[in-house]
């Protein structure tokens, strides 16, 4: 049986909106210990994913003022609920991402990191 992305994927996700000031994502950020939030743009009450940010990119920014837009990471990774923990692994790796957002009928119900994987291996006797 193998292991899916929704069994060890972090939730519940919080997400910031194409126009939030890096000053505010990065103090939630910092509260909550996330190190990435997608960045969605809502269109319709529907929100779609348009990147993601991640302490690293918001690292050398020291406007607090600058839109998530100016320095997010237009190309996100998302994977599928039901997608196995060793596909998942592949894509970041051939990627060379460290996050996936995780989806389930159009809407993110979780996001996967480097981390993520770490407790999974240590946590699971894998064969």
């Amino acid at each position: 049986m193998s292991i899916l992305i929704k069994d060890f994927m972090s939730t519940p996700v919080i997400t910031c909106t194409i126009d939030a000031e890096v000053g505010r994502v990065r103090d939630i950020m910092k509260l909550k210990g996330f190190s990435a939030l997608p960045v969605v743009e809502v269109e319709s009450d529907v929100p779609n994913i348009k990147g993601i940010v991640t302490y690293r990119d918001i690292a050398g920014v020291y406007d607090d003022n600058v839109s998530v837009k100016q320095i997010m990471t237009e190309k996100v990774r998302v994977v599928q609920a039901d997608t196995t923990a060793r596909k998942s692994a592949e894509i970041m790796q051939q990627s060379g991402i460290h996050h996936l957002v995780v989806i389930d009928d159009n809407r993110i119900v979780g996001m996967a990191s480097a981390a993520d994987f770490v407790g999974l291996v240590a946590t699971h006797t894998l064969v």
